[in-house]
């Protein structure tokens, strides 16, 4: 037991050294400066939780080229991370002509709320974010969400009320409530596992598990999914992420990779971009080339077809 809970805290704080490293707690007004980012937002999502989020637009040439048809995807972080976790791959992104949204969902960074809902209200969040940045014309409806870990778990589960949604990139995420319940109490006998789920339900404010449920919502996705699973993930088990894909309709892909939880987040971004760019083409009709038109003799007027003779 007590090597379990050291390699649980030596993990948490790899993550808490590498999320400081890689540019937590980096301020919005340096980032504003240095120009790294466009523009800054706080939006109020109701419930006293306000929003905060970054903002990227396409950059240089493709900035050019992208003009209102620009996509746009939203980056969400995992669990004890914040915006800027993934904010080197938003800024590759809008080299490539993406417009990038980078919030922290609720109870993390700069953003509001005292507890993580594991999709319950976060989905709702990042809704109502959009719905202001498409109306101030930040963005265009041309949308794509990625996320990793509980920011994977609320992607698909935001793709799945929003019919704007085009796409869904989803990196180790765990099916929900019930899912992170059962991981964090493997030994629980059931009456345990139920009333801490319960109990994580009260305190995030929402009545049922059903509605921090990533398998579920999966069931109502109207767009295409890529779920990426981890063979060495000590904290998400490839077995959940599984279990979002039967869910999920075609079009859909599973890929895993040899990495563990952090890796597979963390120093692919290149590979993270290939797999978004897949996710535009995925369900669309393949081209198919014209066939050649096979010209006919037509006989001249009067006459009448050959017809085989047999010889005497």
């Amino acid at each position: 037991m007590k090597w379990i809970l050291m390699r649980r805290n030596i993990f948490l704080a790899s993550l808490l050294l590498l999320g400081f490293v890689t540019g937590c707690g980096l301020s919005t007004e340096h980032m504003l400066k240095s120009g790294r980012i466009d523009d800054h937002r706080r939006v109020d999502v109701g419930d006293g939780v306000e929003i905060d989020c970054w903002i990227i637009q396409p950059r240089g040439k493709a900035k050019a080229s992208a003009g209102e048809t620009a996509p746009t995807v939203i980056l969400l972080h995992p669990m004890l991370m914040d915006k800027s976790w993934f904010l080197g791959l938003g800024e590759k992104l809008a080299k490539k002509g993406w417009t990038v949204v980078l919030p922290d969902l609720r109870h993390h960074g700069k953003s509001g709320g005292a507890h993580i809902t594991w999709g319950a209200k976060e989905k709702s969040d990042i809704w109502k974010l959009v719905n202001l940045l498409i109306r101030e014309k930040q963005i265009t409806p041309d949308i794509y969400v990625m996320g990793a870990s509980l920011g994977g778990c609320v992607a698909v589960q935001y793709a799945a009320v929003d019919p704007r949604c085009k796409g869904v990139l989803a990196l180790v995420p765990p099916t929900g409530v019930r899912g992170v319940v059962r991981r964090k109490w493997p030994l629980g006998t059931r009456p345990f596992i139920k009333s801490e789920i319960q109990r994580e339900c009260r305190q995030g404010g929402y009545r049922s598990p059903d509605d921090a449920d990533a398998v579920l919502a999966a069931k109502k996705l109207r767009c295409p999914i890529i779920l990426v699973s981890a063979k060495l993930d000590m904290t998400v088990p490839a077995s959940q992420v599984e279990e979002i894909y039967k869910a999920a309709p075609q079009p859909k892909k599973l890929i895993s990779i040899m990495a563990n939880h952090t890796t597979v987040q963390k120093w692919r971004d290149d590979w993270i971009i290939q797999q978004l760019e897949k996710l535009r083409t995925m369900g669309k009709p393949a081209a198919t080339e014209p066939k050649p038109k096979i010209k006919t003799k037509t006989p001249p007027a009067g006459s009448s077809p050959k017809k085989n003779r047999k010889t005497p």
